[in-house]
């Protein structure tokens, strides 16, 4: 943790945020006058969101995200437009699983080429799919990657080291 002390480029913050892409509230409505009946198009998806993987450092290096779509099965038209290198995966809840979480760390690790010399902090929230999983436990041992947990669901001190090396 020494080497990272003073170089911002290898301190990563990972976070998630679910976005909905269904619109919620229709503002206003146009009609004829005198029509009583007023017909308009609405998503059979009601509550659909993607769940979306965001990680950077503090001299804005962006790792591409991953995206979780409410699905059981992938259809590749979905990503049409997204950033170069993003990543995807469907779960029937739309959240995050160890086995999501774990194909993200396999793209964070791809992205950052953590060595021995040049090891990386990985900052993120405590929730259970990413610190309790012994798969990306031994995956950061091994690839040079300090795992610091906040407590689950908080911005806020103070933070937790998971073991992840010597």
């Amino acid at each position: 943790m020494d080497t990272i002390q003073h170089n911002p480029a290898r301190l990563y913050n990972c976070g998630k945020t679910g976005i909905t892409i269904v619109q919620h509230k229709h503002m206003k409505m146009l009609g004829f006058k005198g029509k009583r009946q007023i017909s308009f198009l609405q998503s059979a998806e009601q509550e659909s969101l993607v769940t979306v993987v965001t990680c950077m450092n503090p001299t804005v290096n962006f790792i591409p995200p991953l995206l979780v779509f409410l699905r059981k099965n992938m259809k590749q038209e979905v990503m049409n437009g997204t950033l170069p290198g993003s990543i995807h995966a469907c779960h029937p809840s739309g959240w995050i699983q160890s086995r999501i979480f774990g194909q993200w760390f396999l793209h964070f690790i791809k992205h950052t080429k953590p060595t021995k010399e040049d090891p990386v902090i990985l900052v993120q929230d405590g929730h259970y799919p990413h610190t309790r999983s012994l798969e990306i436990i031994t995956l950061a041992q091994e690839n040079h990657v300090d795992i610091i947990c906040l407590p689950p669901a908080t911005k806020c001190n103070p933070w937790i080291k998971l073991s992840c090396g010597p």
